[in-house]
């Protein structure tokens, strides 16, 4: 029940993370998948009450069309955020996959609540299992947005000393690069 009341705190803040700070999505768009995302957990976790065999697992089947639409809608953003943001953008790619990454990540989630429903996983491998998942997430989306922070500083850094547009890529210097560097340090270091 603990963990059920925590996700009904933390997946909605999440969500606000990925689809309004990383995507750039109005409230209003992320209220919709809030309320059904917070509707489904509460499905899920009254699934555990319900006495009638049929009328469990309709509740986990309504659970699960829940984060089905959810999924779908949070999904969208992400393409939508691709294909509208210019071609050097810092974190271009990096915030839709955050929110693609958390789609996934509920879904593992409902794997291990299926599991449990099916009596495949212990009440202690179930907690362990969800403990070790929030731990992972959380430390995840917090490296996301650091990388997202940090190109968002190489921009401005960017701007304010060469006054220019430079996108932000990492990458690996090209033997012909170092080459084409030191024979124009060559030419450079002759006298005139």
């Amino acid at each position: 029940t603990i963990i059920y009341m925590e996700w009904l705190i933390n997946v909605p803040l999440l969500i606000i993370l990925a689809g309004h700070c990383a995507l750039g999505r109005s409230m209003a768009q992320i209220s919709e998948v809030l309320l059904v995302t917070n509707v489904y957990i509460v499905i899920a976790w009254a699934s555990y009450f319900i006495p009638g065999y049929e009328s469990r697992w309709v509740a986990v089947l309504v659970s699960f069309l829940m984060y089905g639409w959810a999924s779908k809608e949070m999904a969208r953003w992400a393409l939508e955020f691709r294909r509208s943001a210019p071609a050097g953008a810092h974190s271009r790619g990096l915030r839709p996959f955050v929110t693609l990454a958390l789609i996934i990540v509920f879904g593992i989630y409902g794997a291990l609540f299926l599991c449990s429903m099916l009596g495949k996983l212990t009440t202690a491998e179930e907690k362990a299992s969800y403990t070790l998942l929030n731990i992972g997430v959380k430390l995840s989306i917090s490296m996301g947005f650091a990388g997202i922070r940090s190109a968002q500083y190489h921009e401005l850094l960017v701007e304010m000393i060469v006054n220019t547009h430079l996108p932000f890529q990492r990458q690996v210097a090209d033997v012909a690069d170092q080459a084409r560097c030191g024979s124009m340090r060559t030419i450079l270091e002759e006298p005139l």
